[in-house]
């Protein structure tokens, strides 16, 4: 009921009385960097004239977008609604309308790791494909993060830290971590509780530890130092799925295995990881039209798809692991 009514006002004035380009730009701008200053300094007006904005859009909605959390301004329930909506036109708006002081040709290059690609993208680029009907859209998979922006690339999709040499990245969404394994493996082995690992198998991936969620769990359990270890997430999963032990998963990737049955969660406890999925281009370029409507979609798509974070989360220890860049 909260989903549809918070729809329902979007509709509820007439269309010659539309807020203005402007408006939503201000909007748009306002909740994904929470604070009205630094949308001003990205749209070059003032500060007054995005509180003026946004004020003009409460006033037309009849509910409030912003409230003060600190020095940010942190999006409503209701402006979270609204917001996907507003990402969803402007993208639309971008590719119907193009900038023509912008690159123009129909062609979109998307770099991403394989297991991006594989585990969440794929499988949701139709909807990005049916709305740009004449965008030829290429994805292009590296593992290797010095080759994640090469030439020909429009716009990238890393996990990281959000830092990379001579690029510019916005975040775009973050992740927990739960332990997963196949339903067989979790009968066989009576998992019932996080004590119950000891007798397992822990799958090791390269760059995704065991030891925060271990610690989290007050468990003695140290990081396994024998037996599979993996490089990519995705075959970390496949592992798990096959049966071969147990695996730290990151819930986006881990949710349409999840859906299918392929895997069961383990216990309720997951613990945020520091790293997240940020949208990354070369610095001193400017985003292509295609590339800015393919930033919209994928942030929608990224928060229909985070995982729901009310399970029991621990918070210990969860900026402990910080790297610059680490590979999917």
């Amino acid at each position: 009921m909260l989903f549809a009514s918070s729809v329902s006002f979007i509709h509820n004035f007439a269309v010659d009385r539309l807020p203005s380009m402007l408006t939503l730009q201000a909007f748009e701008a306002a909740a994904r960097h929470g604070s009205y200053s630094r949308a001003a300094s990205e749209l070059n007006v003032t500060h007054g004239a995005i509180s003026h904005r946004i004020r003009e859009l409460e006033e037309r909605l009849k509910v409030r977008l912003f409230r003060r959390v600190g020095n940010g301004m942190a999006p409503t329930r209701e402006a979270v609604t609204l917001l996907a909506q507003v990402r969803q036109a402007l993208g639309t708006l971008q590719l119907t309308f193009p900038d023509k002081a912008r690159r123009t040709d129909a062609r979109l290059v998307v770099g991403v790791h394989p297991a991006f690609a594989t585990r969440w993208l794929i499988r949701r680029l139709d909807r990005f494909v049916e709305a740009a009907p004449k965008l030829m859209v290429e994805i292009r998979t590296t593992a290797d993060l010095g080759d994640f922006l090469a030439p020909g690339i429009d716009i990238a999709v890393r996990y990281g830290a959000g830092v990379w040499p001579n690029a510019v990245s916005v975040r775009l969404v973050g992740e927990v971590l739960f332990p997963v394994c196949s339903p067989e493996y979790q009968t066989r082995q009576r998992l019932q509780r996080p004590s119950d690992l000891a007798r397992c198998t822990l799958l090791r991936h390269v760059w995704q530890p065991w030891s925060t969620w271990l610690q989290a769990s007050g468990l003695s359990l140290r990081e396994p130092t024998s037996g599979l270890t993996l490089s990519d997430s995705s075959m970390v999963l496949e592992a798990a799925g096959a049966g071969q032990g147990v695996a730290l998963a990151r819930g986006l990737f881990a949710r349409d295995a999840l859906a299918a049955g392929q895997l069961v969660r383990l216990f309720e406890l997951e613990v945020p990881d520091p790293n997240a999925y940020y949208a990354v281009w070369r610095a001193g370029e400017a985003l292509t039209a295609p590339a800015e409507a393919f930033l919209n979609w994928l942030r929608v798509e990224l928060s229909a798809s985070a995982p729901a974070t009310n399970r029991k989360v621990s918070r210990s220890g969860s900026h402990r692991r910080r790297r610059q860049a680490r590979k999917t």
